[in-house]
């Protein structure tokens, strides 16, 4: 019993506070590039997809966009890994026709979402803080209660940065 606090207590303060996210550098459909450094010190939302999940993040996206308000930056990030590079500019005048309003990161290599071990088909939706720890993950559909729940820790994880 002993050894099981001692090793529950040592994983609370390994990760109780969450992994770091991994640095990026990326550009969206408008060709602007988004640097992890840049977002140093501002919290944010990472909604990862592949194209099977692609249309469960345009909805998370619209969704904490619009919940969030100004709060939080709200960036999508869609892995293209396989996409030929002579394809590239379709792709990418397909996304700038199809997500106008928000910006959406183009993973042509799909290493970000390899990296942050991502599920394939469905959205992962990463909250992350200030510090660059990720303190939220979700990985599904935008079901109105996970929406509810995504929401309501990242307002409550604001409400305790800021005291």
């Amino acid at each position: 019993m002993k050894y099981l606090l001692l090793l529950c207590t040592a994983w609370v303060l390994a990760f109780g506070r969450g992994e770091e996210i991994v640095t990026f550098a990326l550009e969206d459909q408008w060709g602007t590039r988004w640097e992890s450094s840049q977002l140093v010190g501002k919290p944010y939302v990472l909604i990862l997809a592949d194209r099977e999940g692609a249309e469960h993040a345009l909805r998370w996206g619209t969704e904490l966009g619009r919940q969030l308000g100004n709060d939080v930056q709200v960036l999508g990030c869609a892995n293209f890994d396989g996409v030929p590079f002579f394809l590239r500019w379709y792709v990418r005048a397909r996304v700038r026709d199809r997500v106008t309003s928000a910006p959406l990161l183009l993973d042509w290599d799909g290493t970000l979402f390899e990296r942050l071990r991502c599920k394939e088909g469905v959205p992962t939706v990463l909250a992350v803080g200030r510090d660059r720890r990720v303190f939220y993950r979700y990985e599904g559909p935008p079901q109105p209660d996970a929406i509810g729940h995504v929401v309501g820790k990242i307002r409550s994880f604001l409400a305790e940065a800021t005291r």
